[in-house]
């Protein structure tokens, strides 16, 4: 299965892949980031045009790609925390996969502001820091999307929110 957890900056999401690796028996996290680095440092300066890695539609395609390949290659389940708030990034990456005959197992992890603040401040990260400026703009993405299973991360251990992952029931 493809785990992929969503959420806003800061809030848990590698985390909760790390714990949530521990209790699978044979789990591969795909760092989704990494192929964003790829795609948008490639680009001359002057030819980037999109902050956010989701923005650039090689990004989405790539990710859909690549996932679907190590899906079809790999004896063992995938997770993915990575942050998705515009529409098109769930129809072309999870939706594709779903409808590729991939399971995928979509959760969005959930949180008020000034948790998120706290978790970010807490990872060492300064008060005007990029997550925090987009705090609102992923709060705001996120809490209409009823693609995914939500799960309230207030107050819960890493841990006990990985057993939740396992634990809820998909759509």
């Amino acid at each position: 299965m493809i785990y992929w957890i969503n959420g806003p900056y800061g809030v848990g999401k590698s985390t909760v892949a790390e714990a949530l690796q521990k209790k699978l028996p044979k789990a591969h996290i795909f760092d989704a980031e990494e192929v964003g680095n790829a795609i948008r440092d490639n680009f001359p300066e002057e030819s980037k045009y999109s902050i956010i890695f989701e923005g650039y539609s090689l990004w989405r395609e790539t990710n859909y790609k690549l996932l679907k390949e190590i899906y079809e290659k790999y004896d063992g389940d995938i997770i993915v925390p990575m942050t998705l708030t515009l529409p098109e990034s769930y129809e072309e990456i999870i939706k594709c996969l779903m409808d590729s005959d991939i399971k995928v197992k979509y959760v969005i992890l959930d949180a008020d502001y000034m948790t998120i603040h706290d978790r970010i401040i807490a990872r060492g990260e300064k008060e005007n820091c990029w997550c925090m400026q987009n705090i609102d703009m992923c709060l705001d993405a996120l809490q209409s999307d009823r693609h995914a299973v939500h799960i309230d991360t207030r107050e819960k251990s890493p841990e006990q929110i990985a057993e939740e992952i396992l634990t809820k029931e998909l759509f």
